[in-house]
């Protein structure tokens, strides 16, 4: 039985293929999706993910969601299979390591005060709900990565990170009882620091320690879910 998630994914996929929206074209609101599907803001995040994961739509922080054109989705595509398990989410990570550490050390050096203030602006987001005690904080934390591949001012690093989407985070692939074992709160709390240490590195512009800062901080994420997957998995037998 398809989920809530895939009848909003469904119907704008539809309303592409019938050309009621076309490549360059802004798709509805989230409340506006929200009133026509009833659905809750949640699923219409879901399922925008979806389609980013899919290169079928580009969201441009603060101004809308877009539809791609055909061309531009012709590209390594992350799908849900690929992302079935925590050990497919760690081998992720590994990739990102080296991806954007390399991101983080161009972006030191080509980053524009424009730049700083979108990076910025994400960290502040995510600092503001952790010290409200919200574990609310994927779309900051995606979007804190991506405006620093925007900042590398090579288009490739974006277009692979934004591909990868919402759907990346290990939040929204691990079962209840995984994320159980995990701090959020604190969890989130070494991330912010984290996070913090990479952005003072591009405002330094110092490449040599933005790669370091941003490869320790996605080597520690996977070091955290290696840790939840080694308690999760059952005892050898005695």
């Amino acid at each position: 039985m398809a989920s809530l998630t895939d009848k909003v994914v469904a119907n704008l996929i539809e309303d592409i293929e019938r050309g009621a929206l076309r490549p360059g074209d802004k798709i509805p609101t989230e409340a506006a999706l929200m009133k026509q599907l009833e659905v809750s803001r949640s699923v219409v995040r879901e399922a925008v993910s979806r389609l980013q994961a899919a290169n079928i739509v580009e969201t441009r922080h603060g101004v809308g969601t877009f539809v791609r054109a055909p061309a531009d989705r012709e590209a390594v595509r992350l799908q849900d299979a690929d992302l079935s398990s925590l050990l497919d989410i760690l081998a992720i990570i590994e990739f990102r390591i080296d991806l954007e550490g390399a991101a983080a050390a161009w972006a030191a050096g080509r980053r524009t005060e424009q730049h700083l203030k979108q990076i910025g602006a994400a960290l502040k987001r995510f600092e503001e709900q952790v010290a409200n005690g919200s574990t609310d904080v994927l779309e900051h934390d995606v979007e804190f990565h991506l405006q620093i591949a925007r900042a590398s001012g090579n288009r490739y690093f974006y277009d692979v990170l934004s591909q990868m989407g919402r759907g990346v985070s290990p939040r929204t692939r691990l079962g209840k009882a995984e994320i159980a074992e995990l701090d959020q709160i604190e969890r989130l709390r070494h991330v912010l620091s984290e996070h913090k240490a990479i952005y003072q590195a591009i405002v330094r512009q110092d490449a040599d320690d933005a790669r370091a800062a941003m490869r320790l901080h996605l080597s520690n994420s996977r070091e955290r879910l290696r840790q939840v997957h080694a308690s999760a998995s059952p005892s050898p037998s005695k």
